[in-house]
């Protein structure tokens, strides 16, 4: 089993999971090794905006799978504004009638933006559809059909750490902790000293 970094602070309920970019490329090519497992074949690697961007690239390389596209769906107009349906903000600019397609994102958490998008590409003439993620989350609506781990922890990309440091940055300034101890937080969830120093999040 993968053991990947995890982190937890005192008076923090939460729990930390902290993959580094060699942990995301180990996962992508687990998921790379179910689906060859399974021997099956895909056309085209259907990528969701943003979260399934980094590690697509990865998939490529691992299942030779030439052409990819991408599609962006959102479910918050704003802070949470929940939208009475889901829009997609960034559609697919060429066809998938009659293909076989991987649909892929970082993390099935709640799993919704997975079943809109699996349910529109269906809509658009798809053959054959199946689900990867890199994570999976046992209260997501859906499993993917291929995954390669599962964790209830609050996981943090390694391409999100500006976006993290300031979101936790005010969560805990709010909750009494320290500007100094904020940023050893930061060092311990092995975010870059170089991020540390240039984001100013404490």
């Amino acid at each position: 089993m993968h053991k990947f970094h995890q982190v937890s602070f005192p008076n923090d309920p939460v729990n930390y999971l902290c993959p580094n970019w060699d942990d995301m490329n180990h996962l992508a090519f687990a998921v790379s090794q179910q689906i060859k497992k399974q021997k099956t074949k895909f056309d085209r690697i259907v990528t969701l905006a943003k979260g399934g961007w980094p590690m697509t690239r990865s998939l490529v390389d691992f299942l030779e799978v030439p052409t990819v596209a991408s599609i962006g769906v959102k479910f918050y107009s704003g802070l949470n504004q929940r939208l009475e349906r889901p829009q997609i903000y960034q559609d697919i600019p060429i066809s998938v009638q009659g293909e076989a397609v991987l649909l892929f994102d970082d993390v099935a958490d709640t799993g919704e933006s997975l079943v809109f998008t699996q349910d529109y590409l269906k809509t658009r003439g798809v053959k054959e559809i199946k689900t990867a993620t890199l994570f999976y989350k046992p209260h997501s609506k859906l499993k993917p059909d291929f995954y390669g781990a599962e964790t209830a922890t609050w996981i943090v990309f390694p391409f999100e750490q500006f976006e993290m440091m300031e979101l936790l940055n005010k969560k805990w300034s709010k909750n009494g902790v320290e500007s100094q101890k904020i940023k050893q937080r930061f060092e311990e969830m092995k975010f870059s000293q170089d991020f540390i120093e240039a984001c100013h999040a404490y």
